[in-house]
């Protein structure tokens, strides 16, 4: 949560010239992080689509690792299959980090981000280069050229910002924003007004706990910065404004904007678990203008597949989930044949069929086997058991 301010040298200011000079320009669409799935597929109904938000999963200290949490909380999301994932900053240490190190951090992040098989958009925290500027170039070619920017999916307008922002003059603005982004963020709100829904994340969070000073309510740099921003939220209608930073999960609503902190991807925790401070991620349900929100904790939803054609689903969260990439690698049907799938909890000498769905049979490259991607609800704290079968092909 530090927020540390670092004198530019000549050096550093030539390195951050060199990376402003690469700002693409922002009429086009905010880009993702460059993982395997890197393209946005645009919900069935654009009233109806999921996305996830977590953040804050640097590690304890420089040159240790990552913690483990990031892979299970990736891998969950994959499982869960949202939309798209909202990230809030600090994905590496970074901290007393060469160039060479924060690359392999990098390598490590992106690996992992992979896991969720969807589009992620990173909102760069202070542990990414604001320690030392030098590692800016580093982001800019690892994690995509965009530090600030918008996009559009289904009926909502998504907005992210950079708190941690740098001035045309090379100059360094951590936990707030820079003159250029806050005319943009003016003039991009004022233009998506009509959207049903509008979203912001970014770092720094504008309201939650305190912070390094007791009597600042807010992760940025000061009460003025935070409010003139709020102001903006309420005046253009924004639905919720999501935040990292503070290593818990934190949600507030003020004058109808709900403000969340969710910073609990694996990064050291800064309150008890009564206070939030436990590891989890979101999964944000968008309906028409109605918006719910899951908390959900890793290591809460496993997956095991005895057989090829079988798969165990146990779901200790307290609350059901629809998992929509459960995926079976078997050998291609014959002709006239394909896959069908089952599910059911046996509970207490009792057994419940569940609903599941075969939605997709791809063929795996130079092989005779196919990956079948099944969905199935998995009903909380219970066991789904999920099987796949041959039956007939429909007749055409």
């Amino acid at each position: 949560m530090t927020n540390p301010m670092k004198k530019l040298t000549a050096l550093s200011l030539g390195l951050v010239a060199f990376a402003l000079t690469a700002i693409p320009a922002l009429s086009a669409p905010l880009a993702s992080i460059p993982t395997t799935q890197s393209v946005l597929v645009a919900p069935v109904d654009p009233d109806h689509f999921t996305f996830s938000v977590t953040g804050d999963n640097r590690s304890t200290g420089h040159g240790e690792p990552m913690p483990p949490s990031l892979d299970a909380i990736c891998r969950e999301i994959g499982l869960l299959h949202p939309a798209f994932t909202l990230w809030t900053g600090d994905c590496i240490e970074g901290y007393g980090d060469t160039p060479k190190e924060a690359d392999a951090e990098y390598d490590v992040f992106l690996k992992s981000a992979s896991l969720t098989g969807s589009p992620v958009f990173n909102a760069p925290g202070n542990h990414e280069y604001t320690l030392d500027i030098a590692l800016l170039p580093v982001y800019k070619k690892r994690m995509g050229g965009d530090l600030y920017g918008s996009f559009d999916y289904g009926n909502s307008h998504f907005i992210q910002l950079n708190s941690c922002s740098i001035e045309a003059d090379g100059s360094l603005h951590n936990a707030e924003l820079d003159t250029a982004q806050w005319a943009w963020l003016e003039a991009d709100l004022k233009a998506h007004v009509s959207a049903k829904n509008i979203f912001v994340f970014l770092h720094h969070y504008p309201f939650g706990p305190a912070d390094d000073d007791p009597k600042l309510d807010s992760g940025m740099a000061d009460t003025a910065v935070r409010d003139r921003l709020h102001a903006l939220m309420v005046k253009y209608g924004v639905r919720s404004v999501y935040a990292g930073h503070n290593h818990r999960y934190y949600r507030t609503v003020k004058d109808g904007v709900e403000y969340i902190i969710s910073g609990g991807a694996g990064a050291p925790l800064d309150a008890s678990p009564e206070q939030g401070g436990f590891l989890h991620y979101l999964m944000v349900h968008v309906d028409g203008a109605k918006i719910s929100t899951d908390i959900l904790q890793p290591w809460h939803l496993l997956v095991d597949y005895p057989t090829p054609t079988s798969a165990h689903v146990a779901n200790t969260q307290p609350i059901d989930v629809d998992i929509n990439s459960l995926v079976f690698r078997v050998a291609a049907p014959p002709a006239g044949k394909t896959y069908s799938a089952t599910a059911g909890i046996a509970y207490k000498k009792k057994a419940k069929v569940v609903e599941t769905k075969v939605l997709s049979t791809v063929a795996v490259p130079n092989t005779k086997l196919v990956d079948v991607t099944v969905s199935v609800h998995a009903a909380k704290a219970r066991s789904t058991q999920v099987d796949l079968t041959l039956v007939d092909s429909p007749a055409k």
